[in-house]
């Protein structure tokens, strides 16, 4: 069938899709689809869909991974002024360790730069909670990671989480939410993972669990008793398109 100007409502409808979405993204789609730019675009709704329902768990996950950290360094850290502002503190002090390519670097050097772009944001930059508000996920995600485990990991964090949890372990989940969040964040594909890549559905189980032992009772409150994960809820309502993993 062709539209008003004669040209097939098929070719149309390709044209404008690839100028919204570009044409490099669109093609993805469409390799999964045989082609068909109905079902291509039918792909990417059911993808936005499926990123609104993590990006809801993310947001929850967030909340109590900051607040937590922030009670924790509160309670533990003795100085003069807050932790994010005091030049003492473990999160914005100097800590020198050596790169893979065996140079010195200071690892607390990007989190320096975080707090003053946040405080940049800030309406008020000298109150913490605004500044802590404005932190993106990767700055508390990061805080896990091996260079600190001597500095915030030993002496403070680890009493955010349940007792014998492990930093390692713990850091590697981190990150792939992290990851997943991005990738959210900008509308990116969340199915088909390669043999490297990071499965939503295992992301979220992992997410709800620490989710769980991060704030219990808030988890309780969200989730009650529910077995399911949010994704696997999801799929009972919009299961995969054929040709799709998660």
């Amino acid at each position: 069938m062709a539209n008003a100007c004669g040209r097939p409502k098929t070719e149309a409808r390709h044209e404008w899709a690839e100028r919204w979405l570009s044409s490099s993204r669109l093609s993805s789609y469409l390799d999964l689809c045989d082609g068909n730019i109905d079902r291509a675009l039918e792909l990417h709704e059911w993808n936005l869909m499926l990123g609104r329902v993590l990006m809801g768990d993310i947001a929850h996950f967030e909340l109590a991974l900051r607040n937590a950290y922030d009670q924790v360094l509160t309670e533990r850290f003795q100085g003069d002024e807050h932790w994010l502002f005091d030049a003492s503190s473990p999160v914005t002090r100097p800590i020198m360790r050596n790169s893979k390519a065996k140079k010195l670097r200071d690892v607390n050097m990007v989190n320096r730069r975080a707090i003053n772009d946040a405080r940049g944001r800030a309406h008020d930059p000298a109150n913490p909670d605004q500044v802590i508000a404005g932190l993106m996920l990767g700055f508390w995600a990061h805080m896990t990671d091996r260079s600190r485990e001597r500095d915030l990991w030993i002496p403070y964090l680890h009493a955010a989480w349940p007792a014998g949890t492990d930093r390692a372990k713990l850091n590697l989940k981190l990150e792939s939410i992290n990851k997943l969040r991005n990738r959210v964040a900008h509308n990116e594909r969340l199915f088909n993972p390669g043999p490297n890549g990071h499965s939503p559905m295992g992301i979220d189980s992992d997410m709800l669990s620490l989710f769980k032992a991060l704030s219990p009772l808030a988890y309780e409150s969200l989730h009650g008793n529910e077995k399911k994960t949010t994704v696997e809820r999801f799929l009972e309502n919009h299961p995969a398109p054929v040709g799709v993993r998660l």
